[in-house]
């Protein structure tokens, strides 16, 4: 019940302090009151407002950036979700001709039924990695059996190696 009084109290304080001061000290609180209350006005209100609506014209752009971006990642999905068929001929011929690139000048592939089977000697990890993945991509021909041998390195300066025969179906 006592917290009412004090209110009161520290209302009247505040009112017999505004009455004894002169009529240019009270102009001079009024002003600085004012200032004070638009400068609060300012930074609460009005500068974050007046910020946001000037960086909106940049936002909108790196989000019209980043949405083109996305559908053509999505389009990019739909196309590896479904690929173009590949006839087994197009695949072979595809197969041969990275073989060489890839698995070495030693690399066979041939025909053996409705699969293919590839011979490799010396093929470095890196080329046979990528031969796989343009394998899988490119010809649509998965592997099926693998019998392969690493060889590692007899020298310093020497790489491991692979050798052995992968059987691939072919699409």
């Amino acid at each position: 019940m006592n917290a009412p009084h004090t209110t009161g109290h520290g209302l009247q304080a505040l009112q017999q302090l505004w009455l004894q001061r002169n009529a240019r000290e009270r102009g001079l609180l009024t002003l600085a009151a004012w200032v004070l209350g638009l400068a609060l006005l300012w930074s609460v209100a009005l500068a974050p407002a007046l910020q946001t609506w000037q960086q909106a014209p940049q936002k909108q752009a790196a989000l019209d950036a980043q949405t083109q971006r996305m559908l053509q990642l999505q389009a990019q999905a739909q196309r590896l979700q479904a690929p173009a068929t590949v006839s087994r001929s197009a695949a072979l011929k595809q197969l041969e001709a990275s073989a060489q690139e890839w698995l070495g000048p030693k690399a066979r592939v041939s025909l053996q039924g409705e699969q293919a089977l590839v011979t490799l000697q010396a093929t470095s990890p890196e080329g046979l990695a990528r031969w796989l993945a343009l394998a899988r991509n490119q010809a649509q021909a998965m592997p099926l059996q693998a019998q392969l041998k690493r060889k590692p390195p007899t020298s310093p300066g020497e790489a491991v190696s692979w050798s052995g025969t992968l059987l691939l179906s072919l699409p």
